[in-house]
């Protein structure tokens, strides 16, 4: 007979944000992870990522993620989709930890993350943000909608796939390689994980 297992219940109402956070995000892993380039005043590329994302429906195609509240006033991608309601989602390759951990911090408005990290981009054909070149898969989207969600808020943004760019290779008959698909994920902390064995039954 197995041992009996001991819980510790933890009530989150009584925890302050921070504490709320770190125990929820190191639970619920391991997530994707978007990172969002949008564009700013005067064309300024914006790159932030994101790691409470989902697909929300297939039919349409409609990916979702959430921006936590900024002391001091809403991040630049709320700011930038909201003025042009355009964006894309790129995934984000294996080795680029600390890229998107960079990217987490906190930079001016007028700073671009991609120039300041030396990020490669490429033209979208639908939307006027750029890609990220280094990414194996980017989705440019359009607006569908903003909720929010908490007493911070929590911005819930939800955009519509209008084109997928998949790298050369790593799809076949609609289906994504997943022994070819080196992304990362994050967990808990300034924690990263990478795919390790596919498990097919």
């Amino acid at each position: 007979m197995d041992p009996v297992k001991s819980f510790d219940h933890i009530d989150l109402s009584v925890l302050s944000r921070a504490d709320r956070y770190k125990l929820l995000t190191g639970a619920v892993i391991p997530r994707p992870i978007a990172f969002v380039t949008t564009l700013g005043p005067g064309g300024l590329v914006n790159a932030a990522p994101f790691s409470q994302f989902i697909i929300l429906a297939a039919d349409p195609g409609l990916l979702a993620f959430s921006i936590g509240p900024k002391p001091g006033g809403p991040k630049d991608t709320l700011t930038n989709v909201k003025a042009l309601p355009e964006f894309v989602i790129n995934t984000v390759p294996q080795g680029w930890e600390e890229i998107v951990q960079a990217a987490s911090e906190e930079f001016a408005p007028e700073v671009s993350e991609v120039e300041k990290l030396g990020l490669e981009t490429l033209p979208s054909t639908h939307v006027r943000p750029p890609r990220l070149k280094g990414s194996q898969v980017q989705f440019e989207c359009r607006l569908e909608q903003i909720a929010q969600f908490g007493d911070a808020p929590n911005n819930f943004v939800v955009g519509r796939v209008v084109v997928m760019h998949v790298e050369s290779g790593l799809a076949k008959d609609c289906k994504i390689d997943p022994k070819a698909y080196s992304t990362i994920g994050r967990i808990g902390g300034r924690n990263y994980v990478r795919p390790g064995e596919v498990v097919h039954v």
